[in-house]
């Protein structure tokens, strides 16, 4: 695991609510001539993106963009977080920049992580 974790300050994982989880196969398949397709593993170990989104105040907000620009080199690195369906600690990283919509004085971030 890394040595990053996510600020205490923040929610410790993302909203179930509108949580969307798609797992990455590891599996390849090649057609072959005749007769059905070989199926092979590509890798032990399979990825799933997590798209979901949090609530912040104005003060998490601020420590998340501080996170993300300067611990992570603007989402780059990776971060020990807590899988939303698992509750269990993973490595995870941003799939691409957070996006945030103003809410009176609140901030819903959306996000899309990628378990390691």
């Amino acid at each position: 695991m890394t040595e990053i974790f996510w600020p205490n300050e923040l929610p410790n994982t993302l909203l179930m609510d509108g949580l969307s989880v798609q797992r990455k196969s590891s599996v390849v398949r090649t057609q072959m001539d005749a007769g059905p397709k070989k199926v092979r593993r590509r890798y032990t170990a399979s990825t799933k993106t997590f798209t979901g989104r949090m609530i912040l105040d104005i003060n998490q907000r601020m420590v998340l963009e501080q996170f993300y620009n300067i611990t992570l080199a603007d989402g780059v690195l990776r971060f020990n977080f807590t899988d939303p369906q698992t509750l269990e600690i993973g490595e995870f990283r941003f799939t691409e920049d957070y996006q945030e919509i103003s809410l009176e004085g609140m901030f819903a971030i959306s996000m899309s992580l990628e378990r390691l």
